[in-house]
């Protein structure tokens, strides 16, 4: 009686095969949907954005503060620098120093970051980039 029941309530009674893989097609893709969207209000809930979100959401804070980044193409900390951020880097304001620092006089050396009115030479990573320029 009971595997009775199980064959009736569980499984696709009267269905022909058409009909079922339509339907497990719909779960899917609701399955799918369901899993991206509840992701989403995850991230937006509780702030945590990983990967390039981060370093974007970093980069605008810097742009917001009015952060600069002096660097020279010839430099390979400052290389290292915008490896650091990836393509995020390109929302930073950046002045390029020459290969003799000719544009760029005031600075003894690059990389340099002018955070708060005071400038910050080397590399800095980007937790400790966070924290000097408050964008946390």
């Amino acid at each position: 009686m009971s595997s009775e029941i199980y064959k009736d309530c569980c499984t696709f009674v009267g269905m022909d095969t058409r009909q079922k893989v339509l339907v497990i097609i719909v779960v899917l893709f609701v399955l799918v949907f369901g899993l991206y969207f509840f992701t989403d209000w995850f991230s937006k809930v509780t702030g945590y954005l990983g990967g390039e979100d981060e370093k974007e959401a970093l980069a605008i804070c810097l742009d917001e503060r009015g952060v600069e980044f002096f660097y020279s193409i010839d430099c390979a900390e400052c290389e290292r620098q915008a490896a650091e951020f990836g393509e995020a880097m390109e929302l930073i304001y950046q002045t390029d120093c020459g290969d003799e620092l000719e544009n760029c006089s005031n600075l003894r050396e690059v990389p340099a970051w002018y955070i708060d009115n005071e400038f910050i030479y080397g590399f800095i990573g980007f937790e400790e980039l966070k924290g000097l320029s408050g964008c946390e």
